[in-house]
């Protein structure tokens, strides 16, 4: 058992080291909007820490309890299920924010202009796919070796990190979809925490 929680260490070290060119990406999104002079290809709208925060707090609630309930039968007890639930938790979380962030504020979604307007469900589909893109690549990585390393199994870590990258990608169409269309009919402008120009 040593030998599992060592490998376990190694994984959740090494995984902010797996991804240097987003990790940058995200730190120039984090500090530009903080920038006395902002680029002049910034969006106008703004995007907020505090709404892609929260939009990945609805998220994992759901992909949480899915990772429970399927990583607690692959390692054959609840406690195992909850190790790796709360580490795939937090990793995700981080990464989850940290990309609807980057989107949020290089590429915002659009604005009700007019009362009369409706919600476009598939430009919505089609922008949260691209998100997903850069977000899911990632955290199935992080999702398929901690299974590997926690179980020492190859199939576990293939079989049961393949079902839940699949039945939580529902959950995060689910959820994008959802809070787009009620930002949209709401008419919340995500720019919460955008920092005041001078």
């Amino acid at each position: 058992m040593p030998k599992r929680q060592a490998l376990f260490a190694i994984v959740a070290a090494s995984s902010a080291l797996v991804m240097p060119a987003y990790g940058q990406s995200v730190q120039q999104a984090l500090v530009a909007p903080l920038q006395a002079d902002p680029p002049a290809h910034a969006p106008t709208g703004g995007a907020s820490l505090s709404h892609s925060a929260l939009k990945a707090t609805t998220f994992k609630a759901g992909s949480t309890a899915v990772n429970l309930a399927i990583l607690s039968y692959a390692t054959g007890t609840v406690v195992g299920g909850v190790a790796l639930s709360a580490f795939i938790l937090g990793t995700s979380w981080v990464i989850y924010t940290a990309n609807d962030y980057v989107w949020d504020s290089y590429s915002p979604p659009p604005v009700k202009q007019a009362a009369s307007e409706s919600f476009d469900a598939t430009a919505d589909v089609w922008r949260n796919t691209w998100k997903f893109l850069t977000y899911k690549p990632i955290i199935g990585s992080i999702k398929v070796a901690s299974i590997y390393l926690y179980t020492g199994s190859a199939a576990v870590a293939g079989v049961f990190g393949t079902a839940t990258i699949v039945t939580n990608t529902a959950v995060f169409y689910a959820n994008n979809m959802a809070w787009d269309l009620y930002d949209w009919y709401a008419g919340a402008k995500p720019n919460m925490l955008v920092a005041k120009q001078p």
